[in-house]
């Protein structure tokens, strides 16, 4: 992902991503959104969401619950925290199955397609990608 979406994710969602910048021995949130350009708005919907849920927890109990690694694995959105409720692992179930239909590159519909390395892309960019 582009530094500047990253950086504006941490920015807005500072509860969710307080450990964006910490060392890899603590975190692998350290090499940021490692994921396509396409999917900013799916993870924004997604951090808006979670910051929401974790401003309702006792201040105090706040940082044990920060993204700890949002990435692709297998052609859809893998995001996961250090600790969650049912309702965050319900919100975070849905935007991975949506990921599945949305185009990493540029967020149009997409479909995930094999071919060596698997993806989720559109038809123009799957194109591009042969």
């Amino acid at each position: 992902m582009k530094a500047e979406l990253d950086a504006a994710l941490v920015k807005d969602f500072p509860l969710l991503y307080g450990d964006r910048n910490a060392p890899m021995q603590q975190t692998c949130m350290c090499w940021g959104f490692e994921c396509g350009d396409g999917w900013e708005p799916l993870i924004r919907e997604l951090s808006a969401r979670l910051e929401a849920e974790i401003a309702c927890i006792p201040a105090d109990e706040q940082p044990n619950y920060r993204a700890s690694q949002v990435k692709e694995k297998f052609g859809t959105l893998r995001f996961y925290l250090t600790s969650g409720t049912d309702v965050m692992y319900d919100m975070i179930n849905a935007a991975e199955n949506m990921s599945a239909e949305t185009c990493e590159g540029c967020g149009k519909p997409g479909k995930t397609r094999g071919g060596g390395w698997i993806v989720t892309n559109c038809d123009d960019c799957a194109a591009k990608r042969d």
